[in-house]
């Protein structure tokens, strides 16, 4: 399974204090409509039922998505996970990173690490209410939530190119100016019944 996410705008560093918590779910809520959208459209996705593993808890069958956002309901939102354990699941991703400077600026400027992990960190479920950044209820829009991975450490892979980003994504864009083109690929570890329609 591959696909690709998109993010426009500005892209802060992580901090360890979590004081950019709401400029990280900002972020997650831009991939929740991308993700919303691929599994309305994807032709297994939208018609998957729950594991198998678990048949004998539902009868009649429920979507997987429906599922997931029973077993994934915390800090008020009901999430839907596409990377899952249960599922035995893992994910590479492959970043195209845009921005202002010039090639290889990024590196040397010492802030690509702490730019990904917000992305790494927008791309999974928050786990604390403190992760929200405020974003205490979600939007009507929100119900389910769409993420990528219940985990970061479900990524096995990370790759990084940088460009120079020749359009400002706004008129207001300044230094933190970035477009990510973010190629996604889905594998089981194990193949199985339960997880065949990924591999």
């Amino acid at each position: 399974m591959e696909f690709r996410l998109t993010y426009e705008g500005g892209l802060l560093g992580s901090s360890r204090n979590n004081t950019r918590a709401a400029h990280k779910h900002e972020i997650r809520r831009v991939f929740h409509a991308q993700l919303r959208q691929y599994w309305k459209v994807h032709p297994y996705l939208s018609v998957a039922l729950r594991s198998h593993r678990r048949l004998a808890q539902y009868n009649p069958p429920i979507l997987r998505r429906d599922f997931l956002a029973q077993e994934y309901a915390r800090l008020g939102y009901n999430f839907v996970p596409l990377v899952t354990e249960d599922l035995s699941l893992f994910c590479s991703i492959d970043v195209l990173f845009l921005r202002p400077s010039m090639p290889g600026e990024a590196m040397a400027s010492g802030d690509i690490d702490n730019r990904l992990k917000t992305i790494f960190d927008a791309l999974r479920m928050p786990v604390s209410k403190e992760e929200l950044g405020g974003y205490e209820t979600p939007e009507a829009d929100e119900t389910p939530f769409y993420c990528l991975l219940t985990d970061d450490k479900l990524i096995s892979r990370v790759s990084v190119e940088t460009d120079t980003l020749l359009q400002p994504t706004s008129p207001q864009a300044g230094d933190n100016d970035a477009r990510l083109i973010i190629a996604v690929k889905v594998k089981p570890v194990d193949v199985g019944w339960d997880n065949i329609s990924f591999g």
